[in-house]
């Protein structure tokens, strides 16, 4: 890690309803070439947890978790954009239809900051990984899983033992 987080305001920020600010503290704290694993980490938790099947996310969880692929993060985006506003646009969507479009907006910042990592001139937004706690919040309060909400705050600091549920 580029600093040492300072999980007290993180946490504090977590719970206050300020998901944006303890991502920003999380996510800046973390060394670039190791962003694309904590991100892809984080999605990956959550399909497991939740059992969601898209190929679209497993592409972008391939792709994060390989840096030769690191580059594909840009086509991995797009791909996962569409199947975004395609789900966003059938409206009235189901719990499990909400699940999987936060599941979505997750990938999609998993791959910027995948793409980011390779220092392209064509960059996503540079905040684009505080995103990702706010996503996961908006995951978490759909599962409604106490113990779930713990091991992901766990993850999300990149605890990997913590986050293990060891």
């Amino acid at each position: 890690m580029n600093s040492r987080i300072d999980i007290d305001s993180a946490f504090a920020s977590w719970n206050d309803g300020e998901p944006i600010e303890a991502g920003r503290l999380i996510f800046e704290s973390i060394k670039k070439q190791d962003q694309p694993a904590w991100a892809a980490n984080v999605l990956q938790r959550v399909v497991d947890r939740t059992g969601i099947k898209s190929i679209v996310i497993e592409n972008i969880l391939r792709c994060a978790k390989s840096p030769q692929d690191w580059n594909g993060g840009h086509k991995a985006f797009s791909l996962a954009r569409e199947a975004t506003l395609k789900l966003e646009e059938s409206g009235n969507l189901s719990v499990e239809q909400e699940l999987l479009l936060c599941t979505l907006l997750l990938a999609e910042l998993v791959a910027k900051v995948t793409y980011n990592a390779t220092d392209p001139v064509d960059e996503f937004d540079e905040d684009s990984g505080w995103w990702i706690a706010v996503c996961l919040k908006d995951i978490l309060q759909l599962i409604g899983d106490d113990k779930f909400s713990e091991v992901m705050w766990a993850a999300l600091c990149f605890k990997e033992r913590d986050a293990s549920g060891e």
